[in-house]
């Protein structure tokens, strides 16, 4: 069993529509792209949403390349691994950055976002990553940010890679420019697909000059207004993250937030219980990576193994140090009671918990997710 930060265990019916092949350039596949896209703009309340072949990294990097210019100045803000590498993004491509980083898993606050836009008012753009899987821990606040950042007059770009379907995230409403994310987390499909859902504003301004065909994100609508691809897509995994979308739709999106904060709140609280120390607070946990410090890590990690539950160690520095639990997609009370239970046998503590109702799943997804 997977609690890893993505890829996620998906329902049978994804795994089966991941295995089909058909005409990339078909009518079937063209009432797939448009359906994909109508499904994931109403999730994401945008205007639109690129459906791209690859992982959220280039979710990420086309959103970049598409909606900054070389030399345009940009506010980039980091607090674990993806940050570094959204700041990264922006750099190679050649705006000009500013780099506000806080410390390993203490999160963006306003007061740091209005004194790096006080310190900078000819910044035209804030980028920031939404859930930070290497930390465990998100910015819960991000409509307050983007009310901050949006009164200034400057863009919004968010790296909701592992964020997206575990939180309210509203990008016309809120005033969002763009959120990249991708189908292996929280929507529960099967790897090979990412998307970038954009603002009407942003849709108006996406730039094409200088970026690279595949990154292109006007490239993209361009095509998905007949219903194509720009080149040959994914087409399983488009497949897949179709009827993981309509899974989605059933269960109901507010379920599916209610269900990740619900998960992710129970299995803090037992590790907290046991005296383990985690990263994250109440102002800031992850609704889909509960990080615990445990050295060795890659003892525990093992240990786990060998009981047929996958978890992650930590990233870089903390690689040792820390294993990180991922709690998304279609994680529920039956696998989240496994998971606690071989924890429990692997540090000797003695679990009699039980996961509250909001951590189950519906009936008819229950049925098709299998813990073993």
């Amino acid at each position: 069993m997977m609690f890893i930060p993505g890829p996620v265990e998906v329902p049978k019916s994804v795994s089966a529509e991941a295995s089909r092949v058909v005409n990339h350039r078909s009518e079937l596949f063209r009432k797939v792209i448009r359906r994909l896209e109508e499904m994931l703009v109403d999730f994401s309340s945008s205007e639109r949403v690129a459906i791209l072949s690859g992982s959220g990294t280039l979710a990420v990097e086309s959103m970049i390349y598409s909606l900054v210019s070389r030399g345009e100045k940009v506010i980039g803000f980091s607090y674990g691994e993806f940050g570094n590498r959204l700041l990264e993004s922006i750099r190679r491509r050649g705006a000009e950055l500013v780099e506000v980083r806080k410390p390993f898993a203490q999160t963006i606050t306003i007061k740091d976002v209005r004194e790096a836009l006080d310190s900078h008012d000819d910044a035209t753009a804030v980028a920031l990553v939404h859930n930070e899987t290497s930390a465990g821990t998100a910015v819960r606040n991000l409509r307050e940010v983007t009310k901050e950042v949006k009164s200034r007059g400057k863009k919004v770009l968010v790296d909701s890679v592992s964020g997206f379907a575990a939180y309210e995230i509203m990008v016309e409403e809120w005033g969002i420019d763009a959120v990249a994310t991708a189908s292996q987390k929280a929507l529960a499909s099967v790897p090979g697909v990412s998307f970038v859902a954009l603002s009407s504003e942003s849709v108006r301004k996406l730039r094409q000059s200088d970026v690279p065909s595949y990154l292109d994100l006007s490239l993209h609508l361009k095509f998905q207004d007949r219903g194509e691809t720009p080149f040959t897509a994914a087409v399983g995994p488009v497949f897949a993250s179709l009827r993981a979308s309509e899974i989605l739709k059933e269960e109901g999106l507010e379920r599916r937030w209610r269900r990740h904060e619900a998960c992710a709140r129970f299995v803090r609280g037992v590790l907290e219980e046991w005296g383990m120390k985690l990263t994250g607070s109440e102002g800031d946990f992850s609704n889909t990576v509960v990080a615990v410090f445990h050295s060795p890590a890659e003892d525990l990690v093992e240990g786990l193994r060998l009981r047929g539950i996958e978890v992650a160690k930590g990233v870089g520095e903390m690689s040792s140090k820390m294993i990180r639990i991922g709690l998304m997609g279609v994680v529920d009370y039956r696998g989240v009671n496994k998971l606690m239970k071989a924890l429990a046998d692997s540090l000797g503590f003695e679990y009699a918990s039980k996961p509250p109702e909001e951590c189950r799943l519906p009936s008819f997804i229950e049925q098709e997710v299998i813990w073993e």
